[in-house]
Protein backbone atom coordinates (compact mmCIF):
# COMPACT_ATOMS: atom_id res chain seq x y z
CA UNK A 1 0.00 0.00 0.00
CA UNK A 2 1.76 2.90 -1.32
CA UNK A 3 2.08 5.85 0.45
CA UNK A 4 2.37 8.55 -1.85
CA UNK A 5 0.11 9.78 -4.47
CA UNK A 6 1.29 8.89 -7.80
CA UNK A 7 0.03 11.49 -10.36
CA UNK A 8 -1.60 10.30 -13.48
CA UNK A 9 -0.79 10.55 -17.24
CA UNK A 10 -3.76 13.36 -17.22
CA UNK A 11 -2.74 14.80 -13.68
CA UNK A 12 0.88 15.33 -15.83
CA UNK A 13 0.03 16.92 -19.01
CA UNK A 14 -2.97 18.87 -18.44
CA UNK A 15 -2.08 22.37 -17.38
CA UNK A 16 -3.91 24.53 -14.84
CA UNK A 17 -6.11 27.27 -16.05
CA UNK A 18 -5.76 30.72 -15.07
CA UNK A 19 -9.24 31.90 -15.71
CA UNK A 20 -10.83 35.38 -13.89
CA UNK A 21 -10.28 36.24 -10.54
CA UNK A 22 -12.85 34.88 -8.00
CA UNK A 23 -14.33 37.33 -4.88
CA UNK A 24 -14.57 34.33 -2.58
CA UNK A 25 -17.43 34.98 0.04
CA UNK A 26 -15.41 33.10 2.91
CA UNK A 27 -12.70 34.01 5.41
CA UNK A 28 -9.10 32.22 6.56
CA UNK A 29 -9.25 31.35 9.81
CA UNK A 30 -6.23 29.43 11.90
CA UNK A 31 -6.95 26.43 13.29
CA UNK A 32 -4.31 24.17 15.06
CA UNK A 33 -1.53 25.87 13.50
CA UNK A 34 -2.97 25.23 10.10
CA UNK A 35 -4.65 27.98 8.07
CA UNK A 36 -7.93 27.24 6.94
CA UNK A 37 -10.53 28.45 4.10
CA UNK A 38 -14.36 27.84 5.79
CA UNK A 39 -17.41 29.68 4.30
CA UNK A 40 -21.26 28.95 5.72
CA UNK A 41 -23.51 30.56 3.39
CA UNK A 42 -26.59 29.02 4.10
CA UNK A 43 -30.44 31.19 5.63
CA UNK A 44 -30.01 29.46 8.52
CA UNK A 45 -27.42 28.09 10.37
CA UNK A 46 -26.25 24.27 9.10
CA UNK A 47 -26.34 21.27 11.28
CA UNK A 48 -23.50 19.57 8.60
CA UNK A 49 -20.24 20.04 7.67
CA UNK A 50 -17.83 19.25 4.68
CA UNK A 51 -14.13 18.87 5.46
CA UNK A 52 -12.69 19.76 1.46
CA UNK A 53 -9.47 18.65 0.22
CA UNK A 54 -7.79 20.54 -2.65
CA UNK A 55 -5.55 19.11 -5.68
CA UNK A 56 -1.89 19.70 -5.28
CA UNK A 57 -2.82 23.53 -6.54
CA UNK A 58 -4.17 24.93 -3.38
CA UNK A 59 -6.48 27.39 -3.49
CA UNK A 60 -7.27 28.17 -6.87
CA UNK A 61 -10.34 30.40 -8.08
CA UNK A 62 -12.25 27.30 -9.66
CA UNK A 63 -11.99 25.18 -6.21
CA UNK A 64 -12.97 28.00 -3.68
CA UNK A 65 -16.33 28.90 -5.94
CA UNK A 66 -17.54 24.82 -5.82
CA UNK A 67 -16.92 24.86 -2.11
CA UNK A 68 -19.28 28.46 -1.84
CA UNK A 69 -21.29 26.74 -3.59
CA UNK A 70 -21.56 23.87 -0.96
CA UNK A 71 -21.87 26.66 1.72
CA UNK A 72 -25.07 27.46 0.73
CA UNK A 73 -26.09 24.23 2.64
CA UNK A 74 -23.02 23.09 4.78
CA UNK A 75 -20.26 25.19 6.41
CA UNK A 76 -17.22 24.20 4.75
CA UNK A 77 -13.87 23.76 5.58
CA UNK A 78 -10.45 23.53 3.51
CA UNK A 79 -7.34 23.31 5.31
CA UNK A 80 -4.00 24.25 3.60
CA UNK A 81 -2.44 21.17 4.04
CA UNK A 82 0.65 22.66 1.76
CA UNK A 83 1.04 25.50 4.58
CA UNK A 84 1.13 28.24 1.86
CA UNK A 85 3.36 26.24 -0.85
CA UNK A 86 1.22 23.84 -3.01
CA UNK A 87 2.45 22.95 -6.08
CA UNK A 88 3.74 26.23 -8.74
CA UNK A 89 2.03 26.21 -11.97
CA UNK A 90 5.27 26.17 -13.44
CA UNK A 91 5.88 23.03 -13.37
CA UNK A 92 2.84 22.54 -15.27
CA UNK A 93 3.74 24.91 -18.72
CA UNK A 94 1.20 25.29 -21.42
CA UNK A 95 3.81 24.61 -23.84
CA UNK A 96 6.54 22.27 -22.54
CA UNK A 97 6.57 19.05 -20.45
CA UNK A 98 5.54 18.89 -17.13
CA UNK A 99 8.27 18.40 -14.34
CA UNK A 100 7.08 15.10 -13.45
CA UNK A 101 10.12 14.39 -11.10
CA UNK A 102 9.38 17.84 -9.12
CA UNK A 103 5.44 16.61 -8.73
CA UNK A 104 5.91 13.16 -7.24
CA UNK A 105 8.60 14.87 -4.72
CA UNK A 106 5.83 16.79 -3.95
CA UNK A 107 3.45 14.11 -3.76
CA UNK A 108 5.44 12.14 -1.25
CA UNK A 109 6.63 15.32 0.70
CA UNK A 110 4.18 17.70 1.27
CA UNK A 111 1.36 15.23 0.29
CA UNK A 112 2.54 12.41 1.79
CA UNK A 113 -0.37 10.00 2.91
CA UNK A 114 0.63 9.30 6.62
CA UNK A 115 1.00 13.26 7.19
CA UNK A 116 -1.67 14.51 5.83
CA UNK A 117 -4.36 11.91 7.52
CA UNK A 118 -2.38 12.77 10.32
CA UNK A 119 -3.02 16.71 10.45
CA UNK A 120 -6.42 15.90 9.46
CA UNK A 121 -6.85 14.05 12.28
CA UNK A 122 -5.89 17.01 14.56
CA UNK A 123 -7.75 19.32 12.45
CA UNK A 124 -11.07 17.24 13.12
CA UNK A 125 -10.81 17.04 16.57
CA UNK A 126 -10.38 20.63 16.87
CA UNK A 127 -13.49 21.22 14.66
CA UNK A 128 -15.86 19.58 16.61
CA UNK A 129 -14.59 21.55 19.59
CA UNK A 130 -15.17 24.72 18.22
CA UNK A 131 -17.68 23.95 16.63
CA UNK A 132 -20.03 20.94 18.41
CA UNK A 133 -23.66 21.81 16.60
CA UNK A 134 -22.46 20.11 13.68
CA UNK A 135 -24.01 16.34 13.37
CA UNK A 136 -22.44 15.08 10.78
CA UNK A 137 -19.54 15.33 8.60
CA UNK A 138 -18.47 14.78 4.77
CA UNK A 139 -15.32 14.59 2.96
CA UNK A 140 -14.38 15.61 -0.16
CA UNK A 141 -11.64 15.07 -2.56
CA UNK A 142 -10.05 16.27 -6.13
CA UNK A 143 -7.17 14.22 -7.33
CA UNK A 144 -4.62 14.04 -4.65
CA UNK A 145 -7.67 14.87 -1.85
CA UNK A 146 -9.50 11.95 -4.15
CA UNK A 147 -6.67 9.79 -3.73
CA UNK A 148 -6.39 10.41 0.58
CA UNK A 149 -10.30 10.56 1.12
CA UNK A 150 -11.05 6.45 1.03
CA UNK A 151 -8.07 6.17 3.61
CA UNK A 152 -9.74 8.77 6.11
CA UNK A 153 -13.57 6.65 5.53
CA UNK A 154 -12.37 3.25 6.70
CA UNK A 155 -13.23 1.36 10.17
CA UNK A 156 -14.00 4.14 13.06
CA UNK A 157 -14.43 7.13 10.68
CA UNK A 158 -15.43 10.40 11.51
CA UNK A 159 -17.55 11.49 8.11
CA UNK A 160 -20.76 10.06 6.92
CA UNK A 161 -20.11 10.38 3.20
CA UNK A 162 -17.28 10.58 0.58
CA UNK A 163 -16.61 12.70 -3.08
CA UNK A 164 -13.95 11.97 -4.95
CA UNK A 165 -13.77 13.99 -7.65
CA UNK A 166 -11.51 13.31 -10.86
CA UNK A 167 -9.61 11.76 -8.71
CA UNK A 168 -6.74 9.49 -8.05
CA UNK A 169 -7.86 5.86 -7.06
CA UNK A 170 -6.09 3.64 -4.49
CA UNK A 171 -6.63 0.04 -5.12
CA UNK A 172 -8.94 -2.97 -3.95
CA UNK A 173 -7.54 -3.18 -0.01
CA UNK A 174 -8.21 0.33 0.62
CA UNK A 175 -11.58 0.03 -0.98
CA UNK A 176 -13.11 -2.86 0.80
CA UNK A 177 -12.51 -1.23 3.85
CA UNK A 178 -14.16 2.24 3.25
CA UNK A 179 -17.36 1.98 5.54
CA UNK A 180 -19.56 4.79 4.18
CA UNK A 181 -21.51 5.83 0.75
CA UNK A 182 -18.99 6.86 -1.81
CA UNK A 183 -19.45 9.27 -5.00
CA UNK A 184 -17.02 9.53 -7.40
CA UNK A 185 -17.14 12.02 -10.66
CA UNK A 186 -14.82 10.62 -13.47
CA UNK A 187 -13.46 12.96 -16.61
CA UNK A 188 -12.83 11.14 -19.49
CA UNK A 189 -9.38 10.80 -18.29
CA UNK A 190 -10.36 8.80 -15.05
CA UNK A 191 -10.68 5.62 -17.60
CA UNK A 192 -12.34 2.39 -16.37
CA UNK A 193 -9.24 0.76 -16.30
CA UNK A 194 -7.91 3.23 -13.53
CA UNK A 195 -10.71 2.11 -11.05
CA UNK A 196 -11.13 -1.48 -12.45
CA UNK A 197 -9.55 -2.72 -8.90
CA UNK A 198 -11.13 0.12 -6.65
CA UNK A 199 -14.98 0.38 -7.72
CA UNK A 200 -16.16 -3.47 -7.54
CA UNK A 201 -14.07 -3.62 -4.22
CA UNK A 202 -16.60 -1.16 -2.85
CA UNK A 203 -18.86 -2.82 0.05
CA UNK A 204 -20.97 0.26 0.53
CA UNK A 205 -23.13 2.46 -1.24
CA UNK A 206 -21.50 3.86 -4.25
CA UNK A 207 -22.37 6.01 -7.91
CA UNK A 208 -19.88 6.48 -10.29
CA UNK A 209 -20.56 9.43 -12.83
CA UNK A 210 -18.78 9.79 -15.87
CA UNK A 211 -18.26 13.44 -18.06
CA UNK A 212 -16.75 12.18 -21.14
CA UNK A 213 -16.26 15.55 -22.52
CA UNK A 214 -14.53 16.99 -19.28
CA UNK A 215 -10.43 17.00 -18.89
CA UNK A 216 -8.93 15.87 -15.78
CA UNK A 217 -9.33 18.68 -12.99
CA UNK A 218 -12.45 20.27 -14.33
CA UNK A 219 -13.84 20.96 -11.68
CA UNK A 220 -10.76 22.40 -9.93
CA UNK A 221 -7.98 24.15 -11.28
CA UNK A 222 -7.94 22.84 -14.75
CA UNK A 223 -11.72 23.73 -15.20
CA UNK A 224 -11.88 26.66 -17.68
CA UNK A 225 -15.07 28.51 -17.10
CA UNK A 226 -14.57 30.47 -19.99
CA UNK A 227 -16.01 27.78 -21.90
CA UNK A 228 -19.66 27.10 -21.94
CA UNK A 229 -19.32 23.67 -22.23
CA UNK A 230 -17.39 23.11 -19.29
CA UNK A 231 -18.81 25.79 -17.16
CA UNK A 232 -22.12 23.40 -18.00
CA UNK A 233 -20.06 20.45 -16.53
CA UNK A 234 -18.59 22.19 -13.78
CA UNK A 235 -22.02 22.59 -11.93
CA UNK A 236 -23.86 19.65 -12.98
CA UNK A 237 -20.80 18.02 -10.87
CA UNK A 238 -21.23 20.28 -8.14
CA UNK A 239 -25.15 19.70 -7.77
CA UNK A 240 -24.55 15.90 -8.10
CA UNK A 241 -21.76 16.44 -4.83
CA UNK A 242 -24.42 18.80 -3.33
CA UNK A 243 -27.77 15.95 -3.56
CA UNK A 244 -25.01 13.23 -2.69
CA UNK A 245 -24.41 15.15 0.77
CA UNK A 246 -28.13 16.08 0.97
CA UNK A 247 -29.18 12.66 0.90
CA UNK A 248 -26.10 11.28 3.36
CA UNK A 249 -25.93 13.42 5.85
Amino acid sequence: MTSSFTPSAACCSNPPIVGPSYDSKGTFIEVAGTRVYTASLSPEPPKRALLILYDIFGYRGQILQGADFLAQHFRVFMPDFFDGKPAPLSWMPMDGPADEDAMDEFCSGPGGREKTLGKMDELMVQFKQQWPEFESWGIVGYCWGGWIAPYAVGKDTQFKACAMLHPGFPGAKVAGEVTVPVLALCSKDERESEYAEFKPALKTEHEFHEFPEMVHGWMAARGDLGSPEVERDFWRGYELVLHWFQQHL
